[in-house]
């Protein structure tokens, strides 16, 4: 009799989750070509702008980053310093008008969210797609009044325009000098279920309509129709016609990342792909037996049909013996389970694990910083802050702040003023005052000196002391041992009438301690 054997598959059938990948074709393609002046991004701007939503680590490290530059807020201060004693009042003057109005120009220039958050959306579409854009809107005298984020998703750049001739303000020893010099500029086009707004490069002293594109004459654009394009600052990573993230390097990794993630899912929802294997010998699975076991295992998925029980039936062959007598052999059922050749409980954990030190990589960014904290302690931690600080993010806000005093400064008329991006204060000021002490003790520090230091400490303003007491201590007591010495005995009515005063000037303390201890309960 011939062996006879059979082999099946047995599967649920369930509905996969699928990825929430966007698509790849780029909806704004029909608005590129050889004769266009739109040119076309190297990556899909909208798959770079929705591609947190595939990752579990890269939001983490945009965020550290819009928080980390301008999180601490923008301010103003003077280029010189104001209390020099080589300035004239004129000079401080100026300064302090000057910086006035460039904080009154942070301060106002969004009001509906704030200039720091228009800077922070900048710089999160800078990391997700490498281009951040904002717009400016002029007042009647023709300088920057406004700041408007731009979407960068949605923005096109256009080829380099014929260059023209631009007035530019520079110091010369101390004094401003006019120069002009040639510049190309680029136009910028937003593009929105086929609407197209038209922007002009910031610094562009040409007249753009806003509608067509074009540069027109200035007395063209009187008409009541005209619209006036405004201006677009371009911040960008990279020196390309298009900035690119930091972390594209990293973008297969991240899409495998979400694989496994889905695969894992997968696994909780569906159970095991072949959890085990049922080997009959000296028999065969018939028809109903068959469907029975497939209706089961249609039925295993999921955590509501678990511990449930399976009963296989299995019928021998039937087998004629010497005597001519049929017989059914005996059967031999067995599962056999293949737990140790499949997957495990979260698979790929390590894989995961290297993808998201590569990414942070990509952002030179310590764990601490994405929150993941755990084998940290305050050494280790401080010591990451400073280095990431030092390495990144003071050189980042360095170069971000120059972008934005050259496109602002001259265009408000500032000279003596200057925008500064605030930092976190990272002062240790239990090692600056072991370091400091020997200089104490050599009396070559003055009390006015840590009055600074002493602030940050305390977190309130404190006054300068005196210049008879702005001495060095050890110098402050030596003078007043010699002048105890050359005071004659004071009498005892002297005395008497020192410690009067004295005891009054306790009381007085205790009665206004006394008086604002009741203010503060609502008893006075």
């Amino acid at each position: 009799m011939a062996n006879k054997s059979r082999a099946r598959v047995l599967k649920a059938e369930t509905n996969s989750v699928l990825s929430n990948q966007i698509s790849k074709e780029d909806s704004l393609q029909g608005f590129y070509g050889e004769n266009a002046q739109v040119i076309s991004p190297p990556y899909n701007l909208e798959e770079l702008s929705k591609i947190t939503e595939n990752s579990t680590i890269l939001q983490q490290c945009i965020d550290a980053y819009t928080t980390n530059l301008f999180g601490f807020g923008i301010d103003a201060e003077s280029r010189i310093d104001l209390n020099s004693k080589d300035m004239t009042s004129e000079q401080k003057e100026k300064a302090m008008n000057e910086t006035k109005k460039l904080q009154e120009f942070i301060r106002y220039a969004n009001l509906d969210e704030g200039t720091e958050t228009v800077f922070q959306n900048v710089i999160e579409d800078q990391e997700k797609t490498g281009n951040g854009y904002i717009e400016v809107l002029r007042d009647g005298k023709g300088q920057p009044a406004e700041l408007v984020y731009c979407d960068s998703k949605y923005m096109r750049v256009c080829k380099r325009s014929d260059s023209v001739e631009v007035d530019y303000t520079i110091m010369e020893n101390g004094e401003p000098v006019k120069i002009t010099r040639r510049k190309c500029f680029r136009k910028f086009v937003q593009i929105i279920d086929d609407k197209k707004v038209w922007f002009k490069e910031y610094g562009d002293p040409r007249i753009m309509d806003s509608d067509t594109g074009k540069y027109v004459e200035k007395s063209k654009s009187k008409s009541k129709t005209f619209k006036n394009a405004t201006e677009i600052i371009h911040f960008k990573i990279g020196t390309a016609t298009y900035g690119v993230p930091r972390w594209i390097g990293n973008v297969v990794g991240l899409y495998g990342a979400r694989k496994a993630e889905e695969l894992n899912l997968l696994y909780f929802v569906n159970g095991r792909h072949v959890p085990a294997a049922v080997i009959v010998e000296g028999g065969l699975l018939d028809e109903e037996a068959y469907k029975s076991l497939e209706a089961y295992m249609q039925g295993v998925s999921g955590t509501e049909n678990a511990y449930q029980f399976l009963v296989l039936e299995v019928q021998g062959e039937e087998i004629t013996n010497v005597n001519g007598d049929k017989t059914l052999s005996d059967v031999n059922v067995e599962i056999k389970s293949l737990a140790d050749m499949i997957q495990k409980d979260a698979m790929f954990l390590e894989y995961d694990a290297t993808h998201r030190k590569k990414m942070r990589s990509s952002f030179r960014l310590p764990p601490i910083y994405t929150g993941e904290a755990d084998e940290y302690n305050k050494a280790t931690a401080e010591t990451a802050r400073k280095t990431t600080e030092e390495q990144v993010f003071q050189p980042m806000r360095r170069k971000l702040a120059r972008k934005i005093n050259g496109a602002f400064l001259e265009a408000l008329g500032i000279t003596e003023a200057k925008l500064v991006l605030k930092s976190p204060d990272l002062t240790d000021i239990a090692s600056i005052s072991n370091a400091i002490y020997p200089f104490i003790s050599a009396a070559s520090v003055i009390p006015n000196d840590l009055r600074p230091m002493l602030e940050k400490l305390l977190n309130r303003k404190l006054d300068d002391l005196p210049e008879e007491y702005n001495k060095p201590i050890s110098i402050l007591l030596a003078e007043m041992q010699a002048q105890t010495k050359e005071t004659t005995v004071l009498e005892p009515n002297t005395v008497q009438k020192s410690l009067f005063e004295y005891d009054n000037v306790l009381v007085m303390k205790q009665i206004r301690d006394l008086l604002q201890e009741l203010k503060d309960d609502g008893k006075l």
